[in-house]
């Protein structure tokens, strides 16, 4: 089942059938509250707070909740980042995603009103500093001398070093992926490709104005230079037509585990969080660095299968403008803002090595999911990946 755009789980589902909104998250919380026993996900919790009409009413109605659910989120960091338990990570996951969704909700709905919600920020403050933190550490990649002649290099040698820029899923997707899993990747595809537009005028509120030409030039062709039919989200919602791929609500974000939550978090994170505004800068330099010479392997792929030019248009254009795109994320964006604030280049060097981090925890998740499809499978993903949810 699907509400607002939200990933629900199991027992979430069955209970939201029967019930109204209200009463359903009376019923949440008194689980939380008052069940010792028996711990719901942490992502259902914040999804029936963060939907909820009456908020204030609720925290009347349960002074303990905002310590008890203090607990449940440290207990969740322990068993995600501490233990490495894979349904762990992603309760993690979603309940950031269902948070940072907040800030592209329809503006009218009870997300919405409860975007600045002091517990609910406070929640996702302590699992993202967390996670983030996690992350870093888990690179283990030492921060080089840097200066603002050599933080183009510097980002240039960390992506061209790091096992991402050859991830074997685009060798594989060139070479051996057959239909269903190339159509699988499309899917899996949709949800940052369909966000883009959005990350990049995330990065142009409160840049510098000696950056906004080369951000702005960036929204220019990500909106197709003036043309509705060019615009990056109509090429790609267009291929998936193609295709036959009906796009759901929630633009195949059900399809994630915690790697694909993870890496779309990313940047929401970066993109809604002041603080971590250096930090997208660099996750921007790297995407565009990555893109080029992955989707050639791709569109290698596409071709072999039988796609057509116009099939694959969204791909074969990032080849060559993403070449200039990086570029321009390096010099005429990252190097002005490192003139600027000598400090920033920490946090766009963390920023890129964030970003390559996630990427290579899905493309590791995402080459063995493939792996794990054949044609015999092609009917019964079709129906799984379309459900209603």
């Amino acid at each position: 089942m699907k509400y607002e755009g939200y990933i629900l789980s199991n027992s979430y589902r069955r209970l939201y059938k029967a019930t109204p909104v209200n009463i359903h998250t009376q019923q949440i919380i008194n689980a939380l509250c008052l069940n010792e026993h028996e711990q719901l996900p942490l992502a259902d919790i914040i999804h029936a707070l963060a939907c909820e009409d009456n908020l204030p009413a609720v925290y009347q109605h349960y002074p303990r909740l905002a310590e008890k659910l203090s607990a449940q989120v440290a207990d969740t960091l322990k068993l995600a980042l501490t233990g490495q338990n894979a349904a762990a990570r992603r309760d993690m996951q979603l309940a950031l995603f269902i948070l940072y969704q907040s800030h592209l909700a329809e503006p009218l709905s009870a997300q919405s009103r409860n975007q600045f919600d002091p517990l609910l920020i406070q929640l996702r403050q302590t699992l993202e500093s967390a996670w983030l933190e996690n992350e870093i550490n888990a690179a283990a990649i030492p921060l080089p001398d840097l200066c603002v002649e050599n933080i183009v290099a510097e980002l240039t040698a960390l992506w061209s070093a790091h096992p991402t820029a050859r991830h074997p899923l685009f060798d594989f997707l060139a070479s051996e992926a057959n239909e269903t899993q190339i159509n699988y990747f499309f899917k899996s595809d949709s949800a940052l490709n369909l966000l883009f537009f959005d990350l990049v005028a995330m990065t142009l509120v409160g840049s510098f104005p000696e950056t906004r030409a080369e951000i702005s030039h960036n929204l220019w062709d990500e909106i197709g230079q003036g043309s509705n039919e060019f615009t990056h989200v109509n090429l790609y919602k267009n291929l998936l037509e193609r295709r036959g791929i009906a796009l759901p609500d929630d633009h195949f974000t059900h399809l994630y585990e915690w790697q694909g939550l993870a890496g779309y978090n990313l940047f929401m994170a970066a993109g809604v969080t002041r603080q971590h505004y250096y930090k997208l800068t660099g996750m921007m330099a790297m995407t565009e660095l990555l893109d080029p010479s992955q989707y050639e392997k791709l569109v290698v792929g596409c071709k072999r299968i039988g796609l057509s030019d116009r099939d694959i248009h969204y791909y074969s254009e990032h080849i060559s403008v993403d070449v200039a795109h990086a570029d321009g994320w390096l010099n005429n964006v990252i190097v002005p803002v490192c003139a600027r604030h000598p400090a920033a280049m920490a946090e766009i060097y963390n920023g890129a090595i964030l970003r390559l981090q996630t990427c290579q925890h899905y493309y590791d998740y995402l080459l063995a999911k493939l792996r794990s499809l054949s044609a015999h499978t092609a009917s019964e993903v079709a129906l799984t990946d379309t459900a209603v949810r």
